[in-house]
């Protein structure tokens, strides 16, 4: 009886001293994934919010990505922190050595940054890259009747010194009611209605919190309200040139605001990121 008594006493010993060393070493592998060394990702909001990836990039490196089982995330994190996100708005980048520089040596390069430190880029991007599958207006309109440009940062003339954080998607034809405006994403609509600076709108926000804004709009499609369920594609009104700082109507070229604010843990308030590099990437795959 003794014996019984001895051997289940010594085996809840093993198994608090086990309990304990897996308990150490969580803890040990905690501290280190903060404190290991390795380059910190180093680059302000405003800068990561520009967001300047050069075109055809996305494409290339999505491609790569699949071809050598690597995620697709993790290597963009990668290739934007390598290069400061870019911050100049028209510099050239020769795209034909991305698998040589990025690629090929990929697990080199991940390892160097402090995966504390990359984790945010990386969870921003696969969110992004997981929810976007539509451009804003339907394809056949692209190619000739709307046109767009990396107008991030631009000063807007109808609110003073307040930048612009969005991308304007232009009626060519300047129509009022014309142009198609569709949802980039599934989700659900959390703001629908007219203020005096965005005109008639519609906000989506997906699974994963990030928030699409659609502004300027001529009118609202009849069946968007909020809490609606909508899908990728799905039409949420036509573009107009409502709002614009209390002028009313025709202020300003009929065009679409797009704008992007994903959740993120590295900016202290609300975050918009540069919309322009991911319109392009829809517009290579129409």
């Amino acid at each position: 009886m003794r014996r019984r008594r001895s051997l289940r006493k010594r085996r809840k010993e093993y198994f608090f001293m086990f309990c304990v060393a897996v308990t150490i070493f969580l803890m040990f592998a905690a501290v280190w994934g903060i404190l290991r060394p390795g380059v910190r990702v180093r680059v302000d909001a405003e800068t990561v919010a520009a967001f300047r990836v050069p075109t055809g990039s996305i494409g290339r490196l999505r491609g790569y990505a699949a071809q050598n089982g690597i995620g697709f995330a993790e290597l963009f994190a990668v290739f934007n922190a390598e290069n400061g996100f870019f911050p100049e708005k028209h510099a050239v980048y020769d795209l034909s050595r991305l698998e040589q520089l990025y690629v090929s040596d990929f697990n080199r390069l991940l390892r160097q940054y402090n995966s504390r430190s990359l984790a945010p880029y990386v969870a921003m991007f696969e969110n992004l890259f997981d929810e976007i599958e539509a451009f804003p207006v339907p394809g056949e309109w692209l190619g000739g009747e709307v046109m767009f440009g990396d107008s991030w940062g631009v000063e807007h003339n109808f609110q003073g010194k307040d930048m612009h954080r969005g991308t304007a998607v232009i009626d060519r034809a300047n129509i009022r009611g014309r142009v198609p405006v569709v949802s980039m994403t599934r989700g659900s609509v959390r703001e629908a209605g007219f203020d005096e600076n965005l005109g008639y709108f519609v906000g989506v926000v997906t699974e994963n919190d990030t928030f699409y804004l659609y502004a300027h709009l001529d009118s609202i499609a009849p069946g968007i309200f909020i809490g609606r369920d909508v899908f990728a594609g799905e039409p949420l009104g036509l573009m107009g040139n409502s709002g614009g700082g209390g002028r009313g109507e025709r202020g300003f070229p009929v065009h679409l605001h797009v704008a992007i604010s994903p959740d993120v843990s590295f900016a202290r308030r609300d975050f918009w990121i540069n919309p322009y590099p991911f319109l392009r990437h829809l517009e290579s795959l129409i």
